[in-house]
């Protein structure tokens, strides 16, 4: 019967408390819920007048901007918006109710859709190029816009007035809501606090000597004497057995802990074993990896270009022959340095598979004197030049003209007092659309290579300035801060590239 005494008595006062506690709980959320609920609806409200509001403002912008530019990105926005608009409208209440904001919300909702009607027919109208047509169509939308936001205004105003009535309620019945909740939370504190009171010494007291014990034994202490408690209850019963586990305890830790240290310094010897052959193993399939990529890729365009030879289809087996070389020049490292003869080839095979592409719809022409053949060079840097002048000079224009030079010339370097010296230059040039004098700065003073502007005030670099960013850096590496890239270009009328490079390794 002892044994149990306590477990019960602490079963028992313990749920007493719980019931009060969760009376209070349940009192306080169900009331809370009942006004949030409330609340939440006039807010949901509110949320779908002002989202509707903003679909309206955004359909009609989209909509004037298409029939002012008939811009392809205009008309998409209004496709969108309007769509927006419609879903948003189909939450509106469309019957006939004794309450005046669902009235509204009737006669909103047919505003809405006859709004979009004539925004549609304007639309439609601009596309058949009947200016009468939509010139009325988007006045009678323009009107129907100003009415729906009108009628937006009056239910706002309604909501506004309940939710002030409403938020006047909700402040009356939060304040009883907390005072119930204040009595009944303190009544089970003070419940709880007495029922603690009464039992702390009688059951805190063999749990502390307890709890010592355990701590001594954390620590190491298997020798620490443990008072047994005069009472048979659950915690004699456990102090016994803690006394009775602590004298195990101590008998079999020293055998476990000269077992541990061996098994201890046999597992770390396995786990460095295992790191090191799962690194070998890592490095031998990322080597043969690196083996196999290239050599599959050449060899299977080398074989389609025997498979083509064979067929007799000449020209696809030039396009692989050309493709073939192109992709070896590529993928060895950028780093190196290579001839200038190398790279007019690799630029000359580019141009090759270009006109394949685009056939005569634009001209190239590439020039070289032989001076210049033997002179070493950073490697992919005409590439990457005719590709911007091709992919965005050129990209609006029905044709055009990339030219291609490589001489050596008497260039005084930037900064300098002296008398000119001989550099060599590469220079790509097109007849494309140019760039303005901000693009043409923001790319070269990112790359530290114009002075006396601030690049803070300019606005993103545009996409064809990555590639040469990069070759601007790729040049200032390799030549040491010696070799610089200069670039002139007007809006409309084409842009001009040119690398110079200090001489060394001619032969």
């Amino acid at each position: 019967m002892r044994q149990s005494s306590v477990r019960r008595k602490i079963i028992a006062n313990s749920a007493l408390v719980l019931g009060i506690m969760s009376i209070a709980t349940l009192y306080t959320g169900f009331a809370s819920s009942q006004l949030m609920r409330s609340a939440e609806i006039l807010f949901r409200n509110n949320l779908r007048m002002e989202n509707l509001r903003k679909c309206l403002d955004s359909t009609e912008a989209s909509l004037t901007a298409y029939l002012t530019a008939k811009s392809s990105e205009a008309l998409k926005d209004y496709i969108m918006y309007s769509n927006r608009l419609y879903e948003s409208s189909q939450s509106l209440n469309r019957d006939i109710k004794l309450d005046e904001s669902l009235l509204l919300q009737r006669d909103l909702a047919y505003l809405v859709d006859s709004y979009l009607e004539d925004a549609g027919a304007s639309v439609s109208a601009k596309r058949g190029r009947d200016v009468s047509a939509y010139t009325e169509s988007f006045q009678s939308s323009e009107r129907g816009a100003e009415l729906v936001r009108f009628l937006i205004t009056r239910i706002e105003g309604i909501f506004l007035s309940d939710s002030l009535e409403a938020f006047s309620t909700f402040e009356a019945q939060m304040r009883r809501v907390i005072f119930t909740n204040f009595i009944l939370v303190l009544a089970a504190s003070l419940m709880s606090f007495m029922i603690l009171v009464r039992y702390s010494y009688t059951l805190t007291d063999p749990l502390r000597r307890l709890a010592e014990a355990a701590r001594a034994v954390g620590r190491g202490e298997y020798d620490h004497e443990l008072p047994l408690p005069d009472s048979q209850d659950e915690i004699g019963t456990m102090a016994e057995a803690f006394s009775s586990m602590q004298d195990s305890v101590r008998l079999a830790f020293e055998e476990l802990k000269s077992k541990a240290q061996i098994e201890k310094s046999l597992m770390e010897e396995k786990v460095h074993v295992l790191d090191i052959e799962h690194k070998l193993k890592d490095a031998e399939l990322l080597a043969l990896q690196t083996q196999i990529n290239p050599h599959f890729l050449f060899n299977t365009l080398s074989a389609g270009m025997q498979l083509a030879l064979v067929e007799e289809a000449d020209n696809t087996a030039d396009f692989l022959d050309k493709l073939a070389g192109f992709i070896r020049y590529t993928l060895k490292s950028p780093s190196r340095s290579v001839l200038v003869s190398d790279e007019i080839a690799c630029a000359e095979r580019y141009i090759w598979l270009l006109k394949l592409r685009f056939g005569d719809r634009y001209r190239f022409e590439v020039e070289a004197e032989d001076a210049i053949l033997p002179v070493e060079t950073p490697a992919l840097l005409l590439q990457p030049l005719v590709e911007n002048a091709v992919v965005h000079g050129l990209k609006d224009r029905i044709e055009g003209e990339v030219r291609i030079f490589a001489r050596i010339e008497s260039v005084v370097p930037p900064g300098a007092l002296g008398a000119a010296e001989p550099f060599a230059v590469l220079c790509v040039e097109d007849s494309g659309e140019g760039m303005s004098a901000e693009a043409i700065a923001q790319i070269l003073s990112e790359d530290g290579v114009l002075s006396g502007l601030a690049s803070d005030a300019y606005p993103a670099v545009p996409e064809a300035g990555i590639g040469l960013r990069n070759v601007i850096r790729r040049v200032k590496l390799a030549t040491g801060g010696r070799g610089w890239v200069a670039l002139e270009s007007q809006k409309g009328r084409g842009t001009s590239v040119k690398i110079v490079l200090p001489l060394k390794g001619s032969s």
